[in-house]
């Protein structure tokens, strides 16, 4: 920095070698590329400064060039807030995100790093910075953003400052987007300060009918403005303050579900009966009737009709937001978010919503059941309570199922009822620290020694909101509690893996915060109930062996109630689980299943092979939740075809199971 003096930073890739470089591109080059030696503190700094003219705008510059050197110069400055606002403005620049810039965003902000680069925006995030840092010391940041990067790809992030400021005028932007339809204004549009419920809605529509709007222009283009529309709506609902996108959706909607009702009602349209129908899941789909009978597809004719036109666009967005609303329920159960009473009516007055709704077991302070008309009822309309307008409402898990003890009786009216869930709830696995972790203080090693598929083992564990790093391997952030879960392996995640696979160690639990380990007596029994069962998952379908290794216990344990249920229902008397088999007394023989792997076995016979055909079980083998796993599904045919072992005509299997 002496030597620089008030030359400017060579922003981007650095050309010419030796003798040809000038001064400034040696000491960009050397700034870049010099890391603080571990154990280096922001004392010694203080120390290397002293008698040096180098005012602190300058420091922080050189901190946005070369991030490695944020940390010391962030202790050194003590400037309240300034690593958190650094990284602010890293995570929302329009280019990719490193691995090690992945995990440090993630620590800030739950927003996914693809999100980033797409445009999300963390107003949270964005508050509290400006909040600490002040609007002086915010500026100085500001304008040393451009040196994160070459090109512009800084002003995305200066942009959104503005916009989140208010420092933009709402129709100014609108008119903006009209004519340009430049992808930073649509985003910047939704982040501008709200005034009322209208406004959000006013907003909501514009992006709706920009939406509309693009469907003029090439397939390449249209897929561009309507992923560029799914951000800014993502955009919108944090700075309207809701929750998520979804509600924020699920509450505009809600006004404008006036439009989708005439649709609902048949047209007749030649000799044709027509309209849009949501089956009693929240499926919507076109129905069309022709002499009273319904037509399994639409004949060729019509499929361009303008009605018909409308009815596919409405169809695919009630889709859209039924597959949305399951995901997102499931997180919310995940996450343990909270619902109000208000919000759970907006829900059942929406025909694709309300089926998902009643399905689910929910949870008001130490009360269980479903939702019917503002009260949750018990199993067998035994208990009823009223839920009040200030009451938090919450997905029930299956730590508070297993924690009131009628978890049972749960599982038993589903099966009874034959209620599918949109998603595993009240036969999801559940995993409890057990008394040798509890013991151990910080960290289990429940699945140390397994040996797993790195490539396959991240693409499933990214799937359900973990992040990777170069030196701490895998972790998943949960930024309501302030806890980081980390994976340890003895190996590298990153490397082709020719020689060794990784070897998993131990599952650690850190403080977002300070970075301390966690004990596991301390974490929230649903957080680590989820991380094992994510762990578990892993295990089960990355392992080395390819095989299932049975360390699924869980499972195991939910396809026994699954099994005996099915049993139950059907009035199968020979059928008993003992341990990890479900053993039949059949007509031809004894066969026990395994639980885990689906093996069948006759007894003093051996093994027998019986393929299954998954796509002819769908729907004839009842499971209590809408996402079929296909390995239940197998269990279970197995276990009832067996069963009733004299109906069998199949001549391969009655070869295998006589000989």
């Amino acid at each position: 920095l002496v030597g620089l003096d008030k030359e400017s930073f060579v922003r981007g890739y650095i050309y010419g070698y030796d003798s040809k470089r000038l001064k400034k591109e040696v000491f960009s080059h050397l700034l870049k590329t010099s890391y603080p030696k571990e154990g280096e503190s922001d004392e010694q700094l203080h120390q290397c400064l002293k008698g040096k003219k180098i005012s602190e705008k300058r420091l922080v510059e050189a901190a946005m060039y070369a991030p490695q050197w944020l940390d010391l110069v962030s202790k050194y400055l003590n400037w309240d807030g300034l690593r958190s606002a650094a990284w602010y403005f890293h995570a929302h620049i329009n280019e990719t995100f490193s691995e090690e810039k992945e995990t440090i965003v993630a620590h800030y902000s739950p927003i996914s790093p693809q999100e980033f680069q797409d445009g999300a925006f963390d107003i949270r995030w964005f508050k509290e910075c400006y909040e600490q840092l002040g609007e002086e010391r915010f500026q100085i940041l500001y304008q040393s953003a451009k040196y994160i990067s070459a090109g512009a790809n800084h002003r995305r992030s200066q942009l959104f400052a503005d916009a989140a400021l208010g420092k933009l005028n709402l129709e100014d932007t609108e008119k903006i987007v009209q004519e340009k339809r430049t992808k930073d204004q649509v985003l910047s549009y939704s982040l501008i300060p709200v005034k009322n419920e209208q406004d959000v809605l006013n907003r909501y529509v514009f992006l709706q009918k920009f939406l509309q709007e693009s469907k003029k222009f090439g397939a390449q283009r249209r897929a561009s403005e309507a992923k560029t529309v799914t951000i800014a709506l993502d955009n919108l609902a944090r700075n309207a303050g809701f929750k998520d996108v979804t509600r924020l959706k699920w509450a505009m909607e809600a006004k404008k579900m006036e439009e989708i009702t005439p649709y609902l009602e048949p047209k007749s349209i030649d000799d044709l009966t027509i309209q849009l129908v949501i089956d009693a899941n929240g499926r919507a789909d076109i129905q069309v009737v022709k002499a009273n009978k319904v037509l399994k597809s639409l004949p060729a004719k019509y499929k361009k009709h303008e009605y018909v036109t409308v009815l596919k666009e409405y169809k695919a967005d009630l889709r859209e937001q039924y597959k949305r609303a399951k995901e997102e329920l499931e997180r919310s159960m995940e996450l343990g978010n909270s619902f109000v009473l208000d919000e759970i009516f907006t829900m059942m007055r929406n025909p694709v919503l309300a089926p998902l709704m009643t399905s689910l077991v929910l949870k008001v302070e130490n009360h269980l059941g479903y939702f019917e008309d503002g009260s949750l009822i018990g199993v067998e309309q035994v208990n009823k309570y009223s839920i009040q307008d200030t009451d938090e409402i919450f997905i029930a898990h299956p730590v508070h199922l297993y924690e009131s003890g009628d978890w049972s009786e749960f599982q038993r009216d589903i099966f009874a009822r034959k209620i599918k869930q949109p998603f595993k709830q009240v036969f999801r696995e559940l995993y409890l620290p057990n008394q040798d972790e509890l013991a151990a203080g910080t960290g289990t090693r429940r699945y140390a020694g397994h040996q797993i598929q790195p490539q396959k083992t991240v693409a499933l564990l990214k799937n359900r909101l973990w992040t990777t790093s170069y030196e701490v391997g895998l972790q998943k952030v949960y930024y309501k509690e302030n806890i980081i879960v980390q994976l340890n392996a003895l190996a590298d995640w990153f490397s082709p893996s020719d020689i060794e696979y990784p070897t998993m160690e131990t599952v650690e639990f850190f403080d977002r915060l300070t970075y301390q380990p966690l004990e596991i007596k301390n974490i929230p029994k649903l957080i680590f109930s989820e991380t094992m069962r994510d762990i578990d998952l892993v295990v089960s379908i990355a392992h080395v062996g390819g095989v299932d290794p049975e360390a699924s216990l869980t499972t195991i344990e939910m396809r026994r109630v699954i099994v005996a249920e099915s049993a139950r229902l059907m009035k199968l008397e020979n059928i008993r689980i003992e341990g990890n088999f479900a053993l039949i007394e059949g007509s031809l023989g004894e066969y026990s299943v395994h639980l885990g792997s689906a093996n069948v076995y006759k007894q003093a016979t051996g093994a027998i092979y019986i393929v299954p055909v998954h796509s002819q079980q769908r729907g004839r083998v009842f499971l209590p939740f809408m996402d079929e796993d296909p390995k239940t599904v197998e269990i279970v045919s197995k276990v009832l075809m067996l069963a009733e072992d004299k109906k069998i005509k199949d001549p391969f299997i009655l070869e295998q199971i006589k000989n």
